[in-house]
């Protein structure tokens, strides 16, 4: 793993993308006075049938108030088009808004995919006592950790130790740091190093900054510093935590 000092400074990023584009289908659809647009209705509620891995009768049965039949009947042929009262029906069997029933907007399948972000976990930081990282992994042996969109950044992630910021990461959990964010707002959390010691802490800025607990635990104390002692490894981003 790498010291705190040159945590801030050389340390590799990984971003690995794999993006999917989804063809959109803008054309109007479920009107009841052109085949053409009926046609183009029955094919994106077939294609999301079977996106969903279902059938028509089962997708209708999800949702209170639409007969089972009656999707099936429209893709059979049996009725030309849906009743205004029952549209938001079967949009909410297929998982779209109405609009995107009726081909008004563009729609996201929920299986496209999100940009990935492979962030290296470096090491462990305290979030109550300050302390030095404790281990000397080489950097290309670190594990990655997958997470979606996270935006634009550096990132790396970090393993929580102690409760002085349990009210959003507790003892175990995991932080995404972004070290290209190194701005100082009130309120939000950062890991800092002050004298070559890390600690994650929320900023507190005024007359007299100080970096402050987060915590159940009323023992846990402000960080009072010297300016020229403290330094901005970067801002966190995510906490999450493995139940």
């Amino acid at each position: 793993m790498l010291h705190a000092r040159s945590l801030s400074r050389n340390f590799p990023t990984y971003n690995q993308e794999n993006v999917g584009n989804i063809p959109f289908d803008f054309r109007a659809a479920g009107s009841d006075n052109s085949g053409m647009e009926n046609s183009s209705l029955h094919q994106r509620i077939t294609e999301r049938l079977k996106i969903l891995g279902i059938g028509p009768i089962e997708a209708a049965a999800k949702v209170h108030g639409l007969e089972r039949n009656y999707i099936q009947d429209f893709l059979k042929g049996k009725k030309r088009s849906f009743s205004a009262g029952k549209l938001p029906l079967v949009a909410k069997a297929l998982g779209w808004t109405t609009a995107e029933l009726q081909g008004n907007e563009p729609k996201r399948l929920s299986g496209s995919n999100p940009r990935i972000t492979m962030v290296p976990l470096l090491d462990r930081v305290t979030a109550g006592r300050l302390r030095s990282p404790s281990s000397q992994i080489p950097v290309e042996d670190v594990p990655l950790l997958a997470f979606a969109d996270l935006g634009r950044g550096e990132f790396f992630a970090l393993e929580v130790e102690g409760d002085s910021m349990d009210r959003y990461s507790p003892d175990g959990s995991v932080i995404v740091v972004n070290k290209a964010e190194r701005d100082l707002v009130n309120g939000r959390c950062y890991v800092f190093s002050l004298n070559g010691e890390t600690t994650y802490k929320m900023w507190q800025g005024g007359a007299v900054p100080y970096l402050s607990p987060f915590s159940t635990n009323s023992s846990n104390k402000p960080i009072f510093f010297k300016k020229r002692d403290l330094e901005v490894i970067g801002r966190v981003k995510r906490t999450l935590l493995d139940l």
